[in-house]
Parts: C-alpha cells; structure tokens; sequence
C-alpha cells in the first residue's frame, strides 16, 4: 500500500478526490492533506509519501515552487491538478520530474488510469531498490568479513569504506562473536525454512540494538559478527562492549525464544587492529565448549597444564573401557562420571576430547564385534557417529552422546550373554517358522536377536547341518508342495504365501528343487 499526501487549497476539492474512488483497491491510501505547498513541504520531511497529488495554484507556495523544493529531498511521485488554462504549468510541470497531469474537475476513470500508471512504476521502482539493496547489503557483509579477518589492504579498506557507507569515525572498537546455540544441536531437528527465519529474526534483533553503532554480519551458518564502535562521548571501556553483549542475549533470549552464546573480543583504537579483537572473540567463543551454552565469554577459559593430556585421555579409556567389560552398570556410570570430571577439568581441549571420543567408539565397536553382536545397531557405518562428535558444540552434548553409547554397548553384551547358543538357535529357527512367507533374510533375523549377521550364519549351520538361506528354500518349498497337493490356490498366490514376490523366480526354485514344475507336480498325484 503506497501513502499518498493531497495537496489542495480548496477543501470540497480535497474531500471530492477523497470520496471519488476507493484507493485501496488500487493499492493506495490517503495519509496526508495540505493546503498550500508550504505545509506540504513540512508534512514531507516528517513522512514519506509515495505519492503527492497537487494542485498548482494555491497561497503562500503554489505547486511548481513546491514540486522544484520537494525534489532537492524526496523521489516522490507527483501529480499536478491542472484547468485547461494552466496547461502551460502543466508543461513546466513535466521539466520537473512530474509523473502525470489530471485535468480539473476530476473524473474518476481518469484518476484511475493515472494511479494505474503510477503504481506501476512505483512497483518497479520498489523492485530495483530492494535488489539493489540486498546487492549493497551482501558486498557490505563480504567486506566487512574480509576485514576483520585481516584480508583488506588499507587502499581497498579506504576506497571500499566510502562506497558501501561503512563509518570509521569512532575512537574505539570491539567484535563480538555470536554463536546460535540451536543450531548443529545434537537435540534439535529444524528444517531449511525454520533455520533460516530464525536466523533472519535473531539478525534483525540485533541490528535493531546496535543501530548506528555497529555492523552486524554473517560469519557463518552458526555465526554472526557484531562490529560495536564507541564515540568519544560515550567512551566507557570495555565494559560497555560487555554490556551490549548482554543486552543482544536477553533480546534474542525474549523476542527469538532462543539462546545464544557470544564470544567478547578486545577493545581495540585503530582500524589495522580489528582482526585482533575478532581473534579474540574466536577465542574466548572457545571457552563454550567447558562452559556449556547462552554464556557471554570474554577471556580464553583457563587451562591446567600438570597434567599431560595425552595421560589423561589414556587413563580416560582404559576405566571406561574396563568398566564396561565387567558388565556392570553402576561401575560404567562410575567411570563415565571420571570422563565428565575429565571434560570438566579445563586439561583437555575441545579437539583432544573428540578424538577422545572417536577412540572409545573403536574400542566400544571392537567389543561388540568379539562378542559376535550386530554393530549396525549402535554405530552408524555412514559417518554419521564421527559427524556428530565432530559437531558436538559443549562438553555436555558430547559426555552424554559418550554415555549413551556406552550404556548401549552394556545393555546390549548383557542380553547377548543370557543368550546360550542353542537358546539362540532355536529363537531363530521359530522366527525363521513365523517369517519365512516375508523377505526374511539373515539379516533381519541378526538385528531381531541382537547379533553380527556372520557370526549368527556360522552358528546357525553348526546347529542345522545347512545354512540359514538353504533352511529357508527347505521349509518354503515343502509348504508350497503341501499348498500344491492338498488346496486348489493358484500357483501364484501360492508363490506369495511362501515369500516369493516373482512369480517366476518361484517357479525356477521349484522345479530345481523338486526336479518338475509346479504344474507337473500337483498333477503328478
């Protein structure tokens, strides 16, 4: 809806182009009426109106006066009210920028041709901006981000400052890092839309707060940059930068419904040294993964070093990895409350904790197979266990993804220990008995016990003297001639009753099975 401003001396003029038409079925409405150019002009500068629709002969500024000053501020669309005797202001009208004219009185169907044409370039007037716009806006986010990575050289910073309108003139300087603490969370599931109109809103936020103080830019999927500067009648130290930070959480915190977790960089006076304060937001952003999420960190988290990490990781694993082969669960909750106390303790590094972790589940992968389990039903062969450590944003999400697996791997030793091997065959060879007109496979009967598919295949041959996929054509076909001699089914609902979906495969089992077809078989009796 585009705001229109009438300009007209006469007030049965004003109200007869109000009351002509119906101006928000063509995209318009009156916001604003002068009577004379002057007040136009003051109206003006306090709104923006799309449209100006005036008269030209009016007291204290007529309307060319008005339209040659309203053009020295605003882009707005205008058109004049003109007599037949005016046409010559008409025409000087039109030197001036003028969109259109409407001959006085006003007939409806001309005022509707006009605003037609009217919105139509104001459409596409609004188009360009906002490409333009969102062209701005990408290259200011680009080079914002190569500079305080420290990839602009002072001619490109100087020449790329005045095009894109980034202001320097400030006497002290501070990144902040912010870091959207729902996303990659190993708990949380949103899809590509939500995603992004969070992050649309959270930025919005936080523009909103910074105003004309600060630059807010995308880092990353998960990242936002806050570029906050001070004047000189505000400068107060670092602790105004901290407060802002502060403040952008408890926004995003009320008004998006999310956390997030923000890295504090130094205060830094000179524009060459805003790298180094982003490197420290980087840094201090490390700090999330001890102190856990929607936290403001300003120093790099402490670290002890008495204490080798390469030590501490071995010691980690060899109580974790014991306490799990002992199969009892109150000592593996025991050792994993030694792994959190270990993430906890500030002597290892995000990274040394990963591959702390990476190197459990080989451990945990290699129990499982020694004991002949089925290892696809915990670990996943895709990368997907080794992409969620990596991802893993806290030492909270990672412990309890280590706990989980490890409580699994127990869980799942204990029921294949109550499992003797001829228990085991013969809860096989019933679900095999119960199956067998389904795709069955060796397979799917390993994952149903809780087994390694080989080691399964190997027991189950030592116990039936065949194997598992010869036992089933075996009990198939001796159902099938039984349907065959003693029910008048058709063959192929015959074929489907036993677990053949092809009715053609079904007749080449057969007939190499028994040595004659179907068909010859049933009528053979």
């Amino acid at each position: 809806m585009y705001d229109v401003l009438i300009v007209e001396d006469e007030p049965i003029a004003r109200a007869s182009l109000t009351y002509l038409l119906d101006w928000q079925r063509y995209g318009f409405e009156i916001k604003g009426e002068a009577e004379d150019g002057q007040q136009a002009l003051d109206m003006m500068r306090n709104h923006y109106y799309s449209l100006v629709i005036t008269d030209i002969r009016m007291p204290i500024m007529g309307g060319l006066t008005f339209i040659s000053e309203l053009r020295k501020f605003s882009d707005a669309a205008v058109v004049i009210l003109t007599g037949y005797d005016d046409f010559e202001y008409a025409r000087q009208g039109l030197k001036l920028g003028v969109q259109d004219y409407l001959l006085k009185p006003v007939d409806e169907e001309d005022l509707v041709a006009v605003l037609l044409k009217v919105r139509e370039n104001l459409d596409l007037q609004y188009k360009t901006n906002k490409q333009l716009n969102l062209g701005v806006s990408a290259l200011k986010d680009q080079f914002l981000k190569r500079w305080v990575h420290g990839q602009v050289k002072k001619q490109e910073f100087e020449e790329q400052t005045k095009l894109l309108g980034v202001s320097v003139q400030w006497q002290a300087c501070c990144c902040l890092l912010v870091e959207m603490d729902f996303i990659h969370s190993l708990h949380t599931h949103w899809t590509d839309q939500e995603m992004a109109l969070k992050r649309f809103a959270i930025r919005n936020i936080m523009e909103e707060i910074c105003g004309t103080s600060g630059y807010v830019f995308e880092e990353s999927e998960e990242r936002f940059t806050v570029l906050l500067t001070q004047s000189v009648d505000d400068l107060s130290g670092e602790a105004y930068f901290t407060s802002m930070a502060e403040k952008l959480a408890a926004s995003i915190r009320q008004f998006a419904k999310e956390t997030v977790s923000i890295g504090v960089g130094h205060l830094v006076t000179a524009q060459e040294d805003v790298p180094e304060s982003f490197a420290a937001a980087e840094e201090a952003l490390d700090g999330k993964f001890l102190r856990g999420s929607n936290t403001i960190l300003s120093n790099p988290a402490s670290r002890n070093e008495d204490v080798t990490q390469a030590d501490l990781r071995r010691s980690l694993e060899v109580n974790i990895i014991d306490a799990i082969k002992t199969l009892q669960p109150e000592q593996v909750r025991h050792a994993l409350q030694q792994v959190r106390d270990g993430f906890k303790s500030g002597h290892l590094q995000a990274s040394e904790m990963k591959v702390y972790v990476l190197e459990i589940l080989l451990q945990l992968f290699q129990l499982v197979k020694e004991a002949g389990g089925s290892h696809t039903l915990l670990f996943d062969n895709k990368l997907g266990d080794y992409e969620l450590v990596m991802r893993s944003k806290t030492s909270d999400d990672l412990y309890q993804f280590t706990a989980d697996k490890c409580l699994a791997v127990v869980e799942l030793l204990l029921r294949m220990k109550d499992q003797q091997p001829n228990k085991v065959f013969d809860t096989v060879k019933k679900l095999v008995h119960e199956q067998y007109h389904t795709p069955i496979s060796l397979r799917s009967v390993a994952q149903q016990v809780y087994m390694n598919p080989h080691y399964l295949g190997k027991l189950f041959k030592a116990n039936a003297n065949v194997s598992f996929n010869e036992y089933i054509l075996q009990l198939r076909m001796e159902r099938a001639k039984e349907l065959l001699l003693f029910t008048d089914k058709k063959v192929y609902e015959i074929a489907q009753e036993v677990g053949f979906g092809e009715l053609d495969w079904f007749y080449k089992r057969f007939k190499t099975y028994t040595g004659v077809s179907a068909g010859e078989f049933r009528a053979s009796v």
